[in-house]
């Protein structure tokens, strides 16, 4: 069973804030994959968001990773399979992942409730500084 139910509630309507902020034109504190935008895969974000890079050389062509800590450390799971997966327990905060799938192609990411809060960016794109709290479950494609 996951621990830290309240703490993620509390992180998800933070994220939801931070989401609407962002449909705003504001930036929020708190971004993570919930609260970034849907830039196209072609245009680099700022050095502390989404961005395109050469894949970590844990991440194989056709998954998507997620990693532990930023910048792409410790590998926690590698999803290639198109259905619900959940994720490993013990990834509560913070970490990074990287969709390094076919060419175009988007991952999807679900609270406990199965209710999508984020698609990535088309692949190849990822995420040195994202936020784990809210997602619960991964669709790779």
């Amino acid at each position: 069973m996951r621990q830290g139910n309240t703490l993620r509630k509390l992180k998800i309507v933070s994220l939801a804030a931070s989401a609407l902020l962002a449909g705003s034109g504001m930036a929020a504190a708190t971004a993570g994959p919930a609260a970034a935008s849907d830039a196209p895969a072609a245009a680099a974000r700022t050095a502390s968001g989404p961005r395109i890079m050469a894949a970590p050389s844990d991440c194989p062509k056709y998954y998507f990773c997620g990693y532990k800590y930023a910048n792409y450390t410790t590998l926690a799971f590698k999803f290639k399979d198109c259905y619900l997966q959940e994720i490993p327990d013990g990834l509560n905060s913070g970490g990074s992942w990287y969709n390094n799938q076919s060419n175009g192609t988007k991952a999807k990411m679900y609270d406990k409730n199965r209710h999508l809060i984020y698609t990535t960016p088309g692949a190849p794109y990822g995420d040195p500084n994202g936020n784990w709290a809210p997602v619960w479950y991964v669709d790779a494609c």
